[in-house]
């Protein structure tokens, strides 16, 4: 019995899993396809709409990359051949680069003490851009990286000041696809997700022994703080 039903459960998974990968394909793949009717009947006579039309096609298809690529990084992981290498790496150093890829007035930074952690560098900066962006989606105001060090652990913060998440959701927001009526109605429109990032994330926070925390409330804001072994 208990095989039947791990069978049973796995099935609605891959049903459930299949079922979601089709709905964040069908929305930008529609908005793709209507944007170029409109192009075929008006071609170039409408300067806005042509702007408008090559935006929203634009970024319909990164939205596209965005998951296919999320979508063979976690099946690698699943199978176990996603290739991970730990090398001495100055987590300061990193984070300071990272964060100067992030052209935005709203992103604010304290200064980061020297450290040095064991990890795959670049699969850190793929785990902080799913914590930034994540912030930068759902909230206006200002985010704050913030990120001190305490005996053999540095401590790095995301702090928005956005929509928040409820108790009941925080348990859930590491699931793949998973996504709160809120978050679906995202603060910053311009911002695209496929609900793959924190799964991710989270999957390489497990690989590197960080440990993940969440302090949230609905209105509010939130804060993600990963606590992260150093060297």
């Amino acid at each position: 019995m208990p095989l039947e039903i791990d069978a049973t459960e796995s099935f609605l998974r891959q049903q459930r899993f299949i079922n979601d990968v089709s709905h964040e394909l069908r929305t930008p793949l529609t908005i793709i396809r209507g944007y170029v009717d409109l192009l075929e009947c008006y071609g170039t006579t409408d300067p806005e709409l042509f702007k408008e039309a090559v935006s929203s096609i634009k970024n319909s298809a990164q939205n596209m990359q965005n998951l296919v690529e999320s979508l063979l990084f976690l099946a690698r992981a699943d199978q176990g051949r996603q290739p991970l290498t730990k090398l001495p790496v100055d987590l300061d150093d990193l984070l300071k680069k990272f964060v100067e890829n992030y052209h935005t007035p709203r992103l604010k930074v304290s200064k980061f003490p020297p450290c040095k952690v064991l990890a795959d560098g670049e699969f850190l900066k793929k785990m902080f851009a799913a914590f930034l962006d994540n912030a930068l989606r759902y909230s206006n105001g200002a985010v704050k990286i913030d990120m001190t060090t305490s005996g053999n652990v540095a401590t790095v913060k995301f702090i928005d000041k956005g929509i928040g998440i409820s108790k009941e959701d925080t348990e859930k927001i590491f699931d793949r696809f998973y996504r709160t009526d809120k978050a679906r109605t995202k603060v910053n429109d311009k911002e695209s997700s496929v609900g793959l990032g924190l799964s991710v994330a989270k999957w390489i926070a497990d690989r590197h022994d960080i440990k993940i925390s969440v302090k949230s409330k609905p209105g509010e804001g939130s804060t993600f703080t990963l606590t992260i072994p150093t060297i």
